[in-house]
């Protein structure tokens, strides 16, 4: 049923929370392709004009070479061996480009954290989990950071 499983991370422990999860749908499922996610924010008008135009894309330049060799650590030690698993980062604002990615690449399954924030402060912080899970036009599973607290 599933072919392509989404996996968004913030390079946060509280995002890995769902790496037990994906093994087991992936396994399970036998998915075929599972793509680990990173979108890296670009850097504020006001900070180019703090840095500089040069020292804030090289800024954003290592951000994104960071996201890349993250995802490769964490694909390396994810331990799918019947799934393929693929890597991307972006640059933009992580609701938006997760919802644009899973449109444009077919997949059909997501799996994120959730960070667990609730009431005020998500109503201020906003959450990226909450938004894609109210917009996406394929299945959210979203497990909730907390319980890896322990």
């Amino acid at each position: 049923m599933y072919k392509k499983m989404l996996v968004p991370l913030d390079t946060s422990e509280f995002a890995e929370c769902v790496f037990n999860h994906v093994k087991e749908i992936a396994t399970a499922r036998e998915i075929p392709e599972v793509v680990l996610l990173t979108v890296v924010e670009p850097p504020s008008p006001s900070t180019y004009v703090y840095m500089g135009d040069q020292r804030a894309k090289e800024a954003e330049e290592r951000a994104i070479q960071g996201s890349f060799e993250y995802l490769e650590k964490t694909r390396d030690s994810l331990g799918l061996t019947k799934s393929k698993i693929t890597t991307a980062v972006l640059v933009g604002l992580a609701p938006e480009m997760i919802l644009e990615y899973i449109e444009k690449n077919g997949v059909d399954l997501v799996v994120m954290s959730s960070h667990g924030r609730g009431g005020v402060s998500r109503w201020f912080i906003g959450s990226a989990a909450d938004r894609v899970l109210r917009s996406s036009p394929v299945p959210v599973v979203l497990v909730p950071s907390p319980a890896c607290r322990g």
